[in-house]
């Protein structure tokens, strides 16, 4: 999924315990999920006073018993201040097939790259043992 064109959701707290979603681009770099913003935004402010994070991406396809696939991480963000601008046009490029980011949040000093630590993957594809879940659920349902 971290290498489709996907668009991952991202959850994070508000000070009063409400969520806050975005849309992000993200991709893959080596254990870490990676992806850019605003160090103003909500998700950046958020992330500074709670690192807790949830990331949502949708797959097209549907398993043999018709639940769309999904991919759900759990993790810890840690904030790297400054402008990336080789993720920035990685991302570009991920999402848009351009080689340069066309937004100015490419070389802006108030950009932060956030960094995921991994710490429980879920959801419904190849990546979770999707007998263990079926055998989860039978035996709930059977209770």
């Amino acid at each position: 999924m971290l290498g489709t064109d996907a668009v991952a959701h991202v959850w994070t707290n508000n000070a009063d315990g409400s969520p806050q979603v975005s849309v992000v681009w993200v991709i893959a770099h080596g254990d870490e999920i990676l992806f850019g913003t605003d160090a103003d935004s909500e998700k950046a402010k958020n992330l500074r006073r709670d690192n807790r994070i949830i990331l949502s991406i949708e797959d097209v396809e549907r398993n043999e018993r018709g639940y769309q696939r999904h991919l759900v991480i759990r993790g810890r963000a840690a904030l790297e201040p400054g402008p990336n601008p080789e993720l920035m046009d990685r991302l570009a490029n991920k999402y848009t097939s351009l080689k340069r980011h066309p937004l100015a949040m490419r070389d802006a000093p108030s950009a932060v790259v956030v960094r995921i630590t991994v710490e429980r993957l879920s959801g419904v594809g190849p990546w979770i043992d999707e007998s263990a879940t079926a055998s989860a659920l039978e035996t709930a349902a059977a209770n």
